[in-house]
């Protein structure tokens, strides 16, 4: 073992490295929080417990890596490129979401309402596309990279609905109290939902949360052996919802999923 070696694997580095990382991950989301102003060294201090001297050496540190940049606005500090690069790589590790972009931006071209490629990420769906067309609505996630409980929303319901029914009951005990206080969604109305994309092949979301105004679609994306790989959301206004227009909406996103696992199958590699 070299000496660099030896330094790394002294019991002090290995104490303090996780907490220096526990802090640099708070100091990257306390500038997150801060939106396009970004984060002053007032707002670290208020949110950590961390000296002046030490928040200035994590600032420091990260600007150097990348990881975060001076904001225009002097003494502020913004969310670095870096981390742009890394989300999509994230996003990206099976290689779904660049081959669905340009399938959203059709879809979303051609009926005007918005359309989401989603992920499972342990108990939430997180965003990993979205494209909007010439009718946008609002939805449970604003961005990529943002994400829901499962059991928010058509999307997380298409992907409850493919996992084995005891891990399914398991996840919804866990998020429950959660669903209930934060959505206004009981278990019971998920249930519901994920009995009727087994019967009709699609996803609605539940009815009478926070989003009444609107309403969508949702279809689980699945490989050749029946692997969730993603679904795919369509988010509108419930006056744009006629029988016509859901039945158009619903044969476009199967014809793009169908046609994405068909022809580019070998090109997805399961995380």
């Amino acid at each position: 073992m070299n000496n660099h070696a030896k330094k790394l694997a002294t019991p002090a580095a290995n104490a303090a490295g996780p907490s220096t990382l526990r802090h640099a991950m708070q100091l990257l989301k306390i500038t997150a929080a801060g939106g396009y102003q970004g984060a002053s060294i007032d707002d670290y201090l208020d949110a950590m417990t961390l000296s002046r001297p030490s928040i200035y050496r994590l600032l420091k540190s990260l600007k150097a890596e990348d990881y975060l940049r001076s904001s225009p606005k002097r003494g502020r500090y913004l969310l670095g490129y870096q981390l742009l690069a890394l989300g999509a790589q994230a996003g990206n590790g099976s290689g779904l979401r660049d081959l669905m972009r340009p399938r959203l931006l059709s879809l979303a071209q051609r009926f005007g309402d918005s359309f989401y490629l989603f992920a499972r990420d342990g108990i939430y769906a997180v965003c990993l596309e979205v494209q909007n067309g010439a009718y946008p609505v609002g939805s449970f996630v604003r961005a990529t990279g943002e994400r829901v409980p499962l059991g928010v929303g058509q999307a997380s319901i298409a992907l409850l609905a493919q996992l084995p029914l005891a891990e399914r009951h398991t996840l919804l005990k866990h998020s429950a109290t959660q669903l209930e206080h934060d959505y206004q969604i009981s278990i019971e109305d998920v249930e519901t939902e994920i009995e009727f994309l087994h019967q009709h092949g699609y996803a609605r979301g539940v009815e009478g949360s926070q989003l009444p105004e609107y309403t969508g679609l949702a279809l689980p994306i699945l490989d050749h052996s029946g692997h969730p790989l993603g679904a795919l959301s369509c988010a509108m206004l419930k006056s744009r919802m006629t029988d016509e227009h859901r039945q158009a909406v619903l044969a476009g996103m199967r014809h793009h999923v169908t046609e994405l696992v068909e022809q580019a199958h070998s090109l997805l590699h399961l995380e």
